[in-house]
């Protein structure tokens, strides 16, 4: 059931999530906590009078190519350990992806503990990083820039704000942005929250126009890079060269970076990186009918897709015939007929928001081709990552 927003539920609900993820401290009082509890949904069941089940639902706008649609961030999703294997989350997640889907929600990120159990509920793996670990020698070839210069501070600093996010805004509006969340100020002010000591560094040109920014932590020894974003290779190499200047006290660097990142291009020498691939975040199509506008597709004008096995969102399953337009736009709706390629809602997912191309999927035996008209997905980039 939808939870009222009253001191009450709030006093249920936080017990609840310090056992559950071990937390040591009243999260009535983290500002972490509260931020995304204010700008929440919640959800639960109730055993005599007791809370025992949570969910929250934290509502955003993605960028899908030239496009913005809603997305919801599920997130704290707890029992409490007497209570677990009693159905309570199955019957919590049912009634938020109808209600998602009643107020025009076209997919949902989560970061999954499990990601078999998320499946169960459509979601799948579909948002990747790219993880650096680099030697400090690696960095012995990156000098200060000649032209231009860089900016450091912290995110309370209203004119590296701004620059910042100019080159945000620069991105989201690229038409290169697949499933990309589109931060509102309180959840960037909440990012400094929860990464405490994090610093924020700019590159400008000679003409002071922001090409690249950073955020970054010293933890320990280790130099952490959660966030780098850079327009062209002055702006890379501006900031890698900041990286470089802590060579002296930092014994690691790590770059975490979005799975299309090729960073490593721009160092001379190779052999002392180390790069991860691993998943991070799973989506779930809750609406299919709002995200096939959204995308880019080649092929013929007029191919028709199946889409099988979506128990909680039914209104996904059947045919849906796409038709191309001649800038590569996708019109679509629900037809009856023979599929030319069919597969379940998670492996669709895995094509439509995930890095697989429609004819790998095919190769992989993911979905099955059962016509002969040609499609492919255009595939974008997802940045910006924020969990939920």
């Amino acid at each position: 059931m939808k939870l009222s927003k009253d001191q009450k539920t709030l006093d249920q609900i936080a017990p609840l999530v310090e056992y559950a993820f071990l937390k040591k401290y009243d999260v009535r009082k983290d500002t972490n906590f509260m931020s995304r509890y204010n700008h929440s949904i919640g959800y639960g069941e109730f055993h005599d009078k007791k809370l025992q089940s949570y969910v929250m639902v934290n509502q955003f706008e993605n960028q899908v190519f030239d496009h913005k649609v809603k997305m919801a961030g599920i997130g704290y999703v707890a029992s409490y350990p007497e209570n677990r294997g009693h159905g309570d989350i199955t019957r919590i997640m049912k009634e938020i992806l109808l209600d998602l889907h009643n107020n025009g929600v076209a997919i949902s990120n989560l970061a999954p503990w499990s990601e078999t159990f998320y499946r169960q509920y459509g979601y799948e793996n579909a948002i990747y990083l790219k993880i650096y670990n680099i030697k400090p020698l690696m960095f012995r070839y990156f000098k200060a820039p000649k032209t231009g210069k860089l900016l450091r501070g912290r995110w309370s600093d209203p004119d590296l704000q701004k620059l910042v996010l100019d080159l945000y805004e620069k991105q989201l509006t690229s038409g290169e942005e697949q499933d990309t969340v589109i931060r509102e100020k309180w959840w960037w002010d909440r990012l400094t929250t929860y990464y405490p000591g994090r610093y924020t560094a700019v590159y400008v040109d000679e003409n002071d126009v922001p090409q690249a920014y950073m955020f970054y932590r010293i933890i320990g020894n280790e130099f952490v890079a959660e966030e780098l974003y850079s327009t062209n290779k002055a702006g890379a190499l501006g900031i890698l060269s900041l990286i470089g200047s802590h060579i002296s006290s930092c014994n690691n660097f790590k770059l975490i970076m979005p799975e299309n990142s090729f960073i490593e291009e721009y160092f001379p020498d190779q052999e002392g990186i180390t790069v991860n691939t691993v998943p991070y975040m799973m989506s779930r199509i809750v609406d299919v009918s709002l995200l096939l506008p959204c995308l880019k597709a080649q092929g013929s004008d007029n191919v028709n897709i199946e889409i099988t096995d979506d128990r909680d969102c039914s209104w996904n399953n059947g045919i849906w015939n796409i038709a191309i337009t001649s800038d590569n736009r996708i019109k679509c709706q629900k037809v009856d007929g023979k599929p030319d390629f069919k597969g379940t809602i998670t492996d669709w997912t895995k094509v439509l928001l995930g890095r697989l191309s429609l004819k790998r999927a095919v190769k992989l035996n993911l979905i099955e081709r059962t016509g002969s008209q040609p499609l492919e997905f255009e595939k974008g980039v997802i940045s910006f990552y924020d969990y939920f």
